[in-house]
């Protein structure tokens, strides 16, 4: 999805206050007496677990560094207090902790704790990296705020600022829809907790969609004008009713309707999914067959004399029948 794209099934889940699992609520805020703090960069402390070294907390480090500036200026809020992360070179001690066997990344509430599985997230580091800071950043600025924030725009919110939305998110998104998978604000929180990883993968794609299309109805800055709202108004709705005049059922109504009149990508390349360009090729196809169809009975009634002889055959025998002519007017 970086953590664009199937779309790439989104490893990322904020715990505790999704309630992953109750084991995190027994887990200590603070890293223990065994671990060791690494790193410590401009606004992160990076600790090492299960055989994490120290070169990778750097790494994760200047990786958070640079998701820091993006995710603080998309959302629009800047943490003053320094951000813990756990790394773990292992899957076994960061599933130990309670994480759900297909994530790679979480966040332990309510100190904002960020573990990072580096074993399963090696191929998009930065991404998964980027996806927790900015849970931690939009659990800082809403703080007790945060429990009026469906998941959905929590998840949708992290997915899309750590990732570069591309025409491509926005075909699966649109082939989503079209197969029937994409559904109502409700439900689409619940769907983050299926066993399938197909549907896991779905919920994410479709929140991030839902969140791109939400900067597309009330502007570029529409996600910290909703984080904003959020402080002020009672609920999710009255502040997206504020921001885009939109609750987020009439939101995802009329993002579901539109997404068969944007085509932001060429057509030849979702024809499956465009049943009326579908057509137009079939009909435009059909006319040239019929058209070639005539041209060649044409020509056979013209040549019925010729029999079943091919039009190469015909036109070599003509040319042996011009040869014969001249020889015949030269010996005359």
């Amino acid at each position: 999805m970086p953590c664009r794209g199937q779309p790439r099934p989104r490893a990322c889940v904020m715990s505790g206050v999704w309630g992953v699992a109750a084991v995190l609520a027994a887990v200590a805020a603070r890293p223990g007496a065994t671990q060791e703090r690494s790193v410590e960069t401009e606004h992160f402390a990076i600790y090492t677990e299960a055989n994490a070294t120290e070169r990778q907390a750097e790494r994760v480090g200047k990786l958070a560094e640079r998701a820091f500036g993006r995710v603080t200026g998309d959302l629009g809020h800047i943490p003053t207090e320094r951000i813990g992360v756990l790394v773990y070179g292992q899957p076994t001690g960061f599933i130990e902790q309670g994480a759900p066997v297909h994530a790679v990344g979480l966040v332990q509430t309510p100190h904002n704790l960020i573990r990072i599985d580096l074993w399963r997230s090696q191929d998009e580091l930065y991404t998964v990296v980027a996806h927790e800071v900015a849970h931690v950043v939009l659990a800082r600025a809403l703080r007790s705020d945060l429990d009026k924030c469906p998941r959905w725009f929590n998840e949708g919110v992290a997915t899309w600022v750590s990732q570069i939305w591309s025409l491509d998110d926005d075909a699966r998104a649109q082939d989503l829809a079209a197969v029937g998978h994409a559904v109502a604000p409700d439900a689409l929180d619940t769907k983050f907790s299926a066993s399938s990883r197909q549907e896991i993968g779905e919920a994410y794609l479709q929140s991030a969609a839902m969140v791109e299309y939400l900067t597309r109805v009330g502007g570029a800055r529409a996600i910290p004008r909703v984080i904003e709202a959020l402080r002020r108004e009672p609920d999710f709705d009255a502040a997206l009713r504020q921001i885009a005049g939109l609750t987020q059922d009439e939101l995802y109504d009329r993002w579901f309707r539109e997404l068969g009149g944007r085509r932001r990508w060429p057509r030849w390349a979702n024809i499956g999914a465009d049943a009326l360009f579908f057509a137009a090729v079939a009909i435009l196809c059909a006319a040239v067959a019929a058209r070639v169809w005539r041209r060649r009975r044409q020509w056979h009634l013209e040549h019925a004399d010729e029999g079943s002889l091919t039009p190469e055959e015909i036109e070599r025998a003509r040319e042996i029948e011009d040869s014969h002519d001249s020889d015949d007017r030269t010996i005359n």
